[in-house]
């Protein structure tokens, strides 16, 4: 029974890895949190149920999803975060840090009210379990964790080994020095918004591929046990991230085990806290986006 639920946390830690380094990546290169960020995801996975009600098949309702999400990505850098970047004092945190709770909540309601403030089907959904050696494995969680560990390895590549990584990098660690090094800040800025939406809407997807369900609220707590992950792991740290989210899998998986459903979510801040008492750095010390 331990050993099923600890492979049934690390499956289901994929999506929470997808959001974890979501969080890493803004805020080593900004310095802020993107609290909208997980919204972003489920605003992704209801475009898809909306996109299949309308008669559109899996590619095309796939295209719109990523499609929504870029737009999204665009609104919140260019009315958040960029206009928050003009100040250099707490504001440049504090700004963003409440526009982005402020378009978090609009898209949840625009979200209910459109499409009803209910649970609704996700249409690619995989809810059969597959009996691996002898351990019965969930269809859904399967391919999400499959999924997740392609897109963390490519995002892992495009960061250390690339051109667009390496400017990445240095906007987080010196935006000065990169703009005379003919960096264009701004730009990598929202492109690197765009990406991380983009890996928030497969997030949010999975999680309906997974679960079964999608709801308007159903990024909150994505958002929460995302940013736990982050600090966890180690800010700034896209390894240290995937870390801290592996762990609160496992964790939520075992506490469900021995204590219940309803402490899972209590046992996530009890690691959260033993950490910070203990190596307040995080699993994983970096320093910018590593």
């Amino acid at each position: 029974m331990l050993l099923q639920q600890i492979l049934n946390g690390l499956l289901g830690s994929g999506i929470y890895a997808l959001y974890a380094v979501g969080f890493t990546v803004i805020f080593g290169i900004m310095g802020v949190l993107n609290m909208a960020h997980a919204d972003v995801g489920m605003v992704a996975a209801m475009a898809v149920v909306w996109a299949v009600m309308m008669g559109l098949g899996p590619i095309e309702a796939m295209a719109l999803s990523l499609a929504v999400t870029a737009l999204i990505a665009v609104v919140i850098e260019r009315c958040a975060i960029r206009p928050a970047q003009r100040f250099k004092s707490d504001a440049a945190i504090e700004m963003p840090l409440i526009a982005t709770i402020g378009i978090g909540m609009i898209l949840e309601n625009l979200a209910a009210l459109l499409l009803g403030n209910r649970a609704l089907p996700f249409p690619f959904q995989r809810s059969a379990f597959l009996n691996i050696g002898g351990f019965l494995v969930s269809e859904g969680l399967l391919i999400s964790a499959g999924i997740a560990v392609v897109l963390l390895l490519a995002l892992e590549l495009l960061v250390a080994r690339t051109s667009f990584g390496r400017q990445v990098r240095a906007v987080a660690q010196n935006r000065n020095a990169a703009r005379i090094m003919g960096i264009n800040p701004e730009f990598m800025v929202l492109i690197t918004v765009i990406l991380t939406s983009g890996l928030a809407g497969i997030a949010g997807c999975l999680a309906g591929v997974s679960y079964g369900f999608v709801a308007p609220y159903m990024g909150i707590p994505y958002a929460i046990k995302g940013l736990v992950a982050m600090i966890v792991g180690g800010i700034g740290s896209l390894r240290g991230a995937v870390l801290g989210a592996i762990l609160i899998g496992v964790v939520e998986a075992v506490a469900v085990t021995y204590f219940g459903s309803q402490s899972r979510d209590v046992w996530v801040f009890v690691i959260l806290m033993i950490v910070l008492a203990l190596k307040p750095t995080g699993l994983v010390k970096a320093q910018g986006v590593a």
